[in-house]
């Protein structure tokens, strides 16, 4: 039999930005379509945090020395703690396999 647990907090944001447009980019179209000074302002859609749980149990039982059975389910939850950019990801999954073996 085994087990395990995983506890996952995982955080991200986007400060001290500061890009500006290359000199070289002299026509006014293309500094209004390429600016990058637009991008300095972006650093509220960077603020991210996730947070994970996963569970997950399984074993092995062995009929013979050459056949078994191998079993295990899973349960994550996901936790969403700053829905701003893509919505509200919060959520659970569950998952389970079995298996049947033989060694030759």
């Amino acid at each position: 039999m085994n087990a395990g647990l995983l506890f996952s907090d995982t955080q991200s944001d986007w400060t001290g930005l500061s890009l500006q447009t290359p000199a070289i980019v002299n026509d006014p179209v293309m500094e209004q379509i390429y600016s990058l000074e637009a991008t300095n302002v972006i650093t509220s859609y960077s603020d991210l945090h996730y947070q994970q749980i996963e569970v997950n149990l399984g074993g092995t039982y062995q009929f013979t020395p050459d056949l078994y059975v191998a079993a295990s389910v899973g349960y994550q939850v996901f936790n969403d703690k700053s829905p701003y950019v893509y919505g509200d990801q919060d959520g659970d999954a569950y998952r389970g396999s079995l298996g049947l073996g033989y060694r030759f």
